[in-house]
């Protein structure tokens, strides 16, 4: 049995799987209130929270009882938002000894710093890359705080007045009360020594970081009154760009001061912080002896974040490793950078709001919404705020509209891994794009995909890009997924059988007459009906299969074609089932702008574009309309990293996350589709009921 005398950490969600090695070898986990008196047998185990006062109980439990206590900790790369705002932890950090940040005691971290006999090749490459995907998305331990730009480095050299030549050095200081200082051998007074060691330092600068808490009196300084001569910034910014701004940095016990090591600065340190004391720091404290190894800079970062952290995914709950855990923290930090600004969300339908709360929050925006458009202009105008529209809407009066006012356009559009159903069926998204730019399927303008797929080759993480890209590849393929993941349709199957093999069968897929992609990509042909004329005339042998548009079909969009082309230009209509079920017996897919050619790419099909979509002209597929893109010809797996993973946005409705695409692949193989309220289900029941009306 596993005592756990914690309310904090029976709070923490996925518990069992951060703790399943020792749940296999001690048992289930088991809550005790503050006032009962629990039982103990000898291959009982003890957890707590590190060494705080909480855990004093637990600790205590464990020493009466001659028990093992293990120390839980948040881990080193954590969450977005803080602990305390409810924010469930990516990682901990689980120690057998004592606890990292407690100089006072040995700990598991000490000892595989001291004994690196566990270092190995793997190892090295994964702690080397590990640390420059750290510095490429600008992580932390929490990751809600924008990144320091290089605008803000010249304020900052600005105001503080450095000459060239001069050093600029970044004092940290921390909260009173803050347990690591104690623990960590510090006290008030190593910080005022810290500080009077940097003012003494000849031909430099100093800067004081101190915490937002302090500013706001929430918190009290380590510091005290501070030199009048000291500029102070309080500003929360991402740490490593922050850092990066300095030539060495003075902490106590802070973890900037590791993050530090990582950006090659020179790091003081006035306490015993656990990366100190292994000869890569300029140590000021009470080092404890026992700290004789001398560990490299990827040695303690493999140690810590490798070695003592575990990492789960909120979505699979399954143990993941470092490189998965920075994908995901990545791609919530990436997508709360991107919507750090205040919105107007304009003509959005009520039972869409849910969606745009999800896909365009950020730790640092807010999100209004307004019915009628150009007052949501004229809003956004007065305030400095940004229209978010969906991007059917954004005609081109609007984007004149916008351009004129000065406001900022973001459209929205759903992503390519949607939902499991139709969004026409109130069905919520798993996936949406915004797009700064334009919009993906409008040749006419570029767009974020546009400009994505263009730079491709040059992006700083696509080693990793590339290989999420062929797990990607693989999900989708060998389970059939899709943009909506319609079911398969037996007697569809049945059909597609006896198709011949004595000539190329083409699948023609049909699209919504006068949809927003055929206006602004099909170019010369704006119908189905002119789509199938044109692949027939190219091909007067082949054995043509038209699929129309499930929205054609059900008679929610326009989209027929006559009698006289289904006769002379088609040979086999099909009405139902997925497009699953045509890969198997098609060669070639032929289409105008339809999402279905770039799904068959990734079934290795033959793609003939019409229409300029947004997939052709990258040198894999044979365009009538589009030229190739000058000097560029991507591979499928650098289509795919751009198209499916660094495009659009996922959100996982369950753990209300921003997630990854391999995530939402999870929840679409088990149909979780997300739980609808009674708004939504009152719009399916009106919307059936309107369909058999206009029936009669």
């Amino acid at each position: 049995m596993i005592h756990v005398f914690s309310s904090g950490i029976s709070k923490i969600q996925n518990l069992e799987v951060f703790l399943q090695d020792e749940i296999r070898k001690y048992g289930g986990l088991k809550f005790h209130s503050a006032w009962e008196i629990p039982k103990a047998s000898s291959g009982d185990l003890v957890i707590g929270w590190g060494h705080k006062k909480t855990a004093e109980k637990a600790r205590a439990f464990a020493k009466k009882h001659a028990l093992p206590y293990f120390a839980l900790e948040d881990g080193f790369l954590r969450s977005l938002k803080l602990g305390v705002e409810g924010e469930q932890p990516l990682s901990l950090s689980v120690d057998r000894t004592g606890v990292y940040y407690d100089a006072c005691e040995p700990s598991d971290l000490e000892d595989l710093l001291n004994n690196t006999g566990w270092w190995t090749w793997d190892i090295q490459n994964e702690a080397r890359s590990a640390i420059e995907r750290f510095k490429i998305y600008d992580l932390s331990k929490y990751n809600n705080a924008p990144s320091f730009t290089a605008e803000d480095k010249v304020k900052l050299y600005n105001k503080v007045g450095v000459k060239p030549g001069q050093k600029l050095i970044l004092v940290v200081d921390q909260t009173e009360g803050d347990a690591s200082i104690a623990l960590g051998k510090a006290s008030r007074e190593s910080f005022q020594t810290m500080l009077a060691v940097a003012l003494a330092e000849p031909n430099a600068v100093v800067v004081v970081k101190t915490h937002p808490d302090v500013l706001s009196g929430k918190k009290l300084s380590c510091f005290g009154t501070l030199p009048p001569n000291v500029c102070v910034i309080s500003e929360s910014y991402a740490p490593l760009s922050f850092l990066d701004a300095f030539d060495e940095v003075y902490v106590a016990t802070s973890q900037m001061g590791f993050e530090a090591l990582l950006m090659g600065k020179v790091v003081h340190t006035f306490g015993v912080p656990f990366y100190a004391g292994w000869g890569l720091t300029v140590d000021h404290g009470d080092v404890p002896a026992r700290r004789k190894g001398r560990p490299s800079r990827e040695q303690i970062f493999a140690a810590a974040y490798i070695k003592l952290c575990r990492y789960v995914n909120p979505v699979t709950r399954t143990r993941i490793s470092l490189t998965e855990a920075i994908d995901i923290m990545a791609a919530r930090r990436l997508a709360n950078e991107e919507n750090r600004r205040n919105y107007i969300a304009v003509g959005f339908r009520r039972w869409k709001w849910p969606h745009v709360k999800a896909f365009a929050s950020s730790t640092g925006g807010t999100i209004e919404f307004e019915s009628d458009l150009n007052v949501g202009f004229q809003k956004a105008a007065r305030e400095g705020k940004t229209v978010l529209i969906w991007a059917g809407k954004a005609t081109d009066k609007v984007v004149e509209q916008c351009t004129k006012l000065g406001v900022p356009l973001i459209r929205m559009e759903d992503g390519f891994l949607r939902s499991v159903g139709l969004g026409v069926d109130y069905h919520y998204p798993f996936s949406l794009a915004l797009d700064d730019c334009g919009i993906y399927y409008d040749p006419a303008r570029p767009s974020r995909m546009t400009h994505i797929l263009a730079e491709i080759k040059q992006h700083p993480d696509l080693p990793r890009l590339l290989d999420r890209s062929d797990k990607l590849l693989n999900l989708i393929v060998e389970n059939g997924l899709s943009k909506y993941n319609t079911p398969s349709d037996p007697e569809v199957v049945k059909k597609l059988q006896k198709l011949p093999r004595n000539k190329p069968v083409f699948l023609v897929p049909g699209q919504v007459d006068g949809d927003a992609s055929v206006k602004r990509g099909g170019g010369a042909i704006q119908s189905n009906e002119q789509l199938l004329k044109a692949v027939r005339k190219a091909n007067p042998e082949a054995f043509i299969v038209f699929k129309p548009h499930p929205d054609v079909v059900t008679g929610n969009r326009e989209g027929s074609i006559t009698a006289e082309t289904v006769k002379t230009c088609t040979n086999l209509i099909v009405t139902s089932g997925s497009l699953n079920d045509f890969w198997p017996y098609v060669d070639e897919v032929h289409t105008l702008t339809s999402l279905s050619g770039f799904e068959a790419l990734l079934r290795h099909k033959k793609v003939v574009t019409y229409g300029k979509p947004f997939y052709a002209g990258w040198g894999l597929t044979t365009d009538y309309s589009v030229e190739k893109r000058k000097g560029i010809a991507l591979t499928l797996r650098e289509l795919i990293a751009g198209v499916m993973i660094l495009y659009p946005k996922y959100w996982d409705w369950k753990t209300s996350c921003v997630c990854r695409p391999e995530d939402v692949c999870y929840r679409i193989l088990r149909k979780e589709q997300p739980e609808v309220g009674l708004w939504i289900k009152v719009c399916r029941i009106a919307k059936v009921v309107r369909r058999v009306l206009s029936r009669k």
